[in-house]
């Protein structure tokens, strides 16, 4: 089967570059709904040529979401759920818009993050198609548009379409030594506002300054990262109205990742301590949480999973290493159901979220090849059982 997979991608390595280059050339940042209704209606199109079953899902506030499926899956039976998102960071008045290669890589808005992950799973459903096998297999294809901001439309679709599965594969885009992701660290985005009391500045004396407190609660949630399981950092602050006005007002903006979700817990317990205990008298703290995504550990079921993408990486004439990365995704939310996980299926590249984001070209068909390998085995193994 190995032999045959890489056969039928070999000479279609064109196609794949094309069809990245399409999706990379309309701009869908989060928030350009236009550019990501017609992502959404590029990628439906892309899928109806393989998938017999294809949805768009309206959204009034988020671009479209689109949804596939084979037949099996169609008819309600559960199987192996493909993820990825097709919004990027960038906004709709950017200047990185063009796509362009260069050597053996190609670079433009996305290609790594993740619209190259889009054309993996397209082809190695082409392949499986080829090959005869998309009649049985039950597979839900999932494409978001607002990933890059915590998902906040997609995921009760994603969590609810992923309950019950058999597996889920994710495409994020791949490590540097071709690694997958069996495990991710959990996130919590959360608002710190500190209210003191006004006044002027000349007065001297003690204040009730919402600046001044908010100085000594950074450094105690600063104090927070341990070096592994936390990682907790103060990205934005603001607060006060003038140099010579003691501030009324001060906010600070957290990011905090914890590895399981014990860590969260114990997150969460230090972070009422430090908000509960004011320093400063007259003033009073209060923490919002604003976003979040459960964590993702290495679980059994995860390494399991990725054992079987080993292996037929391993009969595709290469090594396929795992990784522990600190950024979340949409595998979070689907971890948090106890369903099996694989990301990082995306094609191989690095300088993400920036105007110098690249892939390496060979990797796309590479991917695709061991994305059909890892399904046909999920599958044989399933119904094997």
């Amino acid at each position: 089967m190995h032999d045959k997979i890489q056969s039928y991608l070999a000479p279609r390595r064109r196609d794949a570059l094309d069809l990245l280059r399409r999706l990379v050339e309309i701009q869908s940042g989060s928030r350009n709904k236009p550019g990501l209704d017609r992502m959404a209606g590029e990628m439906a199109t892309v899928l109806g040529e393989v998938l017999p079953d294809v949805r768009t899902l309206p959204f009034t506030e988020h671009g479209n979401m689109v949804q596939a499926m084979t037949a099996p899956a169609a008819k309600g039976r559960k199987g192996i759920v493909l993820v990825g998102h097709m919004d990027t960071v960038f906004p709709a008045d950017t200047a990185f818009t063009a796509f362009r290669e260069e050597g053996d890589r190609c670079h433009g808005p996305g290609v790594y993050d993740m619209k190259g992950g889009l054309v993996v799973a397209v082809h190695a459903l082409k392949t499986l198609k080829h090959l005869g096998l998309l009649d049985d297999i039950p597979i839900t294809v999932l494409c978001n548009s607002d990933e890059e901001i915590g998902s906040p439309a997609s995921r009760p679709w994603i969590e609810k379409e992923a309950q019950g599965a058999l597996a889920a594969l994710v495409f994020e885009g791949g490590g540097a030594d071709k690694n997958v992701v069996t495990g991710r660290k959990g996130r919590l985005g959360m608002l710190l506002t500190v209210q003191g009391q006004a006044g002027h500045a000349a007065k001297g004396g003690a204040k009730a300054s919402a600046i001044l407190e908010l100085a000594h609660m950074i450094v105690a949630l600063e104090g927070l990262n341990d070096g592994r399981d936390i990682t907790l950092n103060v990205g934005l602050i603001e607060g006060g109205i003038g140099p010579n006005t003691v501030p009324e007002l001060a906010t600070a903006a957290l990011d905090a990742r914890f590895l399981t979700p014990q860590g969260r817990q114990r997150l969460e317990k230090d972070l009422n301590r430090i908000v509960s205990r004011t320093t400063i008298p007259g003033t009073v703290a209060t923490l919002i949480e604003q976003s979040g995504r459960p964590a993702m550990p290495q679980s059994e079921g995860n390494r399991r999973l990725y054992a079987m993408a080993r292996e037929q990486a391993q009969i595709l004439g290469y090594d396929l290493p795992e990784e522990l990365r600190s950024g979340v995704s949409d595998a979070n939310f689907i971890a948090g159901l106890d369903v099996p996980v694989l990301d990082g299926l995306g094609p191989v590249g690095d300088l993400d979220h920036s105007d110098l984001e690249y892939i390496l070209k060979d990797t796309l068909s590479e991917r695709a090849a061991l994305t059909a390998a890892t399904i046909a085995a999920i599958w044989n193994h399933a119904t094997s059982a």
